[in-house]
């Protein structure tokens, strides 16, 4: 493969993940329309990138970061160990009912462009209502109950769906048990942490049985660029939602989705 097909990929990966306009789906629809072949090494070393940048970025959180990547190895205070369990609780939901499809094989019947383009359009309702309409009454995700954080979970579920957009579900869900908007975008990001390194796993496993050199060199390059614009799209997100809403966000989902359902 080519540089060129990396770097978009890595681009698409990067303003995706973390964005609620689901990075699944564009990835299926960038593949579909460059007919770019899958690359488990490449898809790995994109969605890692897009984990190093949230690492990075909320270096603060890093006690609670260390928690969730080596459980029970550091001490936490109240507040910080609530997080971490709240994004534990946040995570489990997903897990059980993702690795449930994966292993009947159901998850590949969700990998349909028609999907793609009607989910896009249907949680970006559901996105635009959370957002407008909800009213905030738990101040930070620090003071989230674990009630919660379950229901949130729950929602979290709903990723599983290509173009749905973890991110997107993940806010709507947040908003809609009363955090802000801030707050609610935090959470998506920071939930990204374990749903990545659990969904990595077994490919990389996979990898580790049957190693490939051959792209290591264009897969350590998508990892950089997926790093770097996750970055700056983490960064942007937050920034935006202190003064704007995800109105502008949701009206590209229902344009994009009218238009994958059309061209497809």
């Amino acid at each position: 493969m080519t540089l060129l097909p990396i770097l978009l990929l890595a681009i698409i990966q990067g303003i995706t993940e973390f964005l609620p306009i689901s990075s699944s789906g564009h990835l299926l629809i960038a593949a579909e329309i460059m007919n770019i072949p899958d690359s488990l090494m490449l898809d790995v070393s994109l969605h890692l990138g897009s984990l190093l940048a949230v690492i990075v970025y909320f270096r603060k959180d890093i006690k609670v970061l260390i928690f969730l990547l080596l459980p029970f190895s550091i001490k936490l205070n109240k507040d910080e160990k609530n997080l971490a369990f709240c994004l534990i609780l946040g995570t489990l939901p997903v897990v059980i009912v993702g690795g449930l499809l994966f292993l009947t094989g159901y998850a590949d019947i969700l990998r349909n462009i028609k999907i793609v383009g009607l989910a896009t359009i249907v949680f970006g309702l559901i996105l635009y209502y959370s957002d407008t309409f909800i009213k905030a009454d738990t101040k930070n995700i620090e003071g989230l109950s674990i009630k919660k954080a379950f229901i949130i979970g729950l929602f979290q579920i709903l990723a599983i769906i290509p173009g749905a957009s973890r991110a997107g579900v993940v806010y709507s869900g947040s908003r809609i048990v009363g955090l802000n908007r801030i707050e609610a975008a935090k959470l998506s990001i920071l939930l990204s942490i374990p749903v990545i390194l659990i969904s990595s796993a077994i490919p990389i496993l996979r990898l580790i049985e049957s190693p490939t050199s051959a792209n290591i060199s264009s897969s350590f390059f998508g990892f950089l660029i997926s790093f770097f614009v996750a970055y700056i799209s983490i960064d942007y997100l937050l920034k935006w939602l202190k003064k704007n809403t995800m109105k502008p966000f949701v009206i590209y989902r229902i344009v994009m989705g009218t238009l994958i359902l059309i061209y497809f």
